[in-house]
């Protein structure tokens, strides 16, 4: 594991946003016990502000957007993370922030740069009067091949959540902290499966640490991951089947029409 614990310096005598989160507000140190650990809680409750706080602390970069030193959308995020004590049992700055509404500027990214070592190659060919063509333009082909070889040469052309397990497949590569805002949003009950896989296959073979928050009952349910509750601003510890997540799925599931009925 990267990270062992996190909690507040100090919580500065302000009701501005996100000091005044019930959540901040009660944090005390949190001990991470397992190389996997879930935030989940209701919409609202503070997991993606904490979040996106550890990410600035631990300056890891963002996986396709701005960084969140840079982004005058992540002002809090940096308030909080300048507040955050992080306690490493060793410090990598591997690995990767990520979020649902990162994913298409990823691709756009990725797409321009193809685009972009295509047109140098082509302006080459039409302007080379002499010498060795392939010698002038391999390294410029090398990079370009490299980038279709991780992430695909067409990735817009997949479903969005093709595209989406795709981006994690090509990103998730060694050992390192990963921190993951709802990676299920774009992913079917199928995709969560292969992504669950890599997850588990990336602890064993790397010791590569994840930090997600989720309302995902399937993607919670790796076998052993630590799950934290938020809740009433306070975080506990709690088991897979006691989260509301899995609760009121699986009663949905077994009697669809009381739900149905009451709405």
């Amino acid at each position: 594991m990267t990270i062992e614990s996190f909690g507040l310096r100090n919580l500065p005598d302000s009701e501005a946003f996100p000091f005044n989160l019930p959540l901040i507000k009660n944090l005390e140190t949190v001990k991470l016990k397992n190389n996997i650990t879930f935030l989940v809680g209701e919409n609202g409750a503070g997991k993606s502000t904490l979040l996106e706080a550890l990410a600035y602390a631990t300056n890891i970069p963002v996986a396709g957007g701005m960084a969140i030193a840079d982004d005058p959308l992540m002002q809090a995020a940096r308030e909080l993370g300048k507040m955050l004590s992080v306690r490493y049992t060793q410090k990598s700055n591997s690995g990767f922030f990520s979020r649902a509404e990162d994913f298409i500027g990823f691709v756009k990214n990725i797409q321009q740069k193809i685009a972009g070592l295509s047109q140098e190659i082509q302006e080459i060919e039409d302007n080379w009067t002499g010498g060795d063509l392939n010698l002038a333009t391999k390294y410029i082909k090398a990079e370009r091949q490299a980038l279709i070889d991780r992430y695909g040469e067409d990735l817009d052309a997949m479903s969005h959540g093709e595209g989406f397990l795709k981006f994690f497949l090509g990103r998730i590569t060694g050992k390192g902290l990963y921190i993951m805002d709802e990676p299920e949003a774009a992913l079917s009950p199928q995709r969560q499966l292969s992504l669950i896989s890599l997850i588990m296959q990336k602890v064993k073979e790397n010791d590569s640490q994840f930090i997600i928050a989720s309302h995902s009952p399937i993607i919670m349910a790796i076998p052993g991951a630590q799950i934290l509750n938020i809740e009433e601003g306070k975080i506990t510890e709690i088991s897979w089947r006691e989260t509301a997540h899995y609760q009121i799925t699986r009663q949905f599931l077994d009697n669809p029409e009381v739900y149905l009925r009451e709405l």
